[in-house]
């Protein structure tokens, strides 16, 4: 009977020693999480844009100003060559990369001559993927060459901006 007892209190000591070892480890603190960029945060940066041939036209800023969780806006700096504005960027967005464009009515460019510019009329443009954004917008002067004294102007424009590191 000594002998199973002897059994027994072994067993239960193997038990405790292994509960104690393997309860003794280390906690492990967790790592922070970094949140994924946004897509606006993404497009932040400086570019060079090129028109659909390849050939450079002008260098363009891009500013991300960060509103709420359901809000952002960009901040066009030297679009086109000629404007800087300011449009903003709603969460959630039916096309996950595109990104809008244009000031409105009216806009002044580096000239002071007023324009009027805008995004296409649907919303499957302005995508930007693997730094690289794909621009269309509409920009005419049409409501103001007479009283700028300036020719009329109306263009569909298509060009490459190509985000620089």
């Amino acid at each position: 009977m000594r002998l199973f007892t002897k059994y027994k209190l072994l067993i239960l000591a193997f038990i405790i020693g292994m509960s104690i070892i393997f309860s003794c480890t280390k906690e492990k603190t967790p790592v922070p999480v970094t949140p994924e960029p946004t897509l606006w945060e993404n497009v932040n940066g400086h570019y060079k844009v090129y028109d659909t041939t390849g050939a450079y036209l002008y260098d363009m800023d891009i500013v991300n100003i960060h509103v709420n969780e359901y809000t952002d806006s960009l901040r066009f700096e030297n679009f086109d060559g000629e404007f800087t504005f300011t449009t903003i960027q709603s969460y959630p967005n039916l096309y996950p990369t595109s990104v809008r464009i244009g000031g409105g009515d009216t806009l002044y460019d580096s000239n002071n001559k007023r324009w009027k510019l805008y995004g296409p009329s649907y919303l499957d443009n302005n995508n930007f993927n693997n730094d690289t954004l794909k621009l269309r917008f509409n920009k005419t002067n049409i409501n103001y060459y007479i009283l700028d004294i300036t020719p009329y102007y109306a263009c569909d424009c298509k060009q490459i901006a190509v985000k620089q590191h």
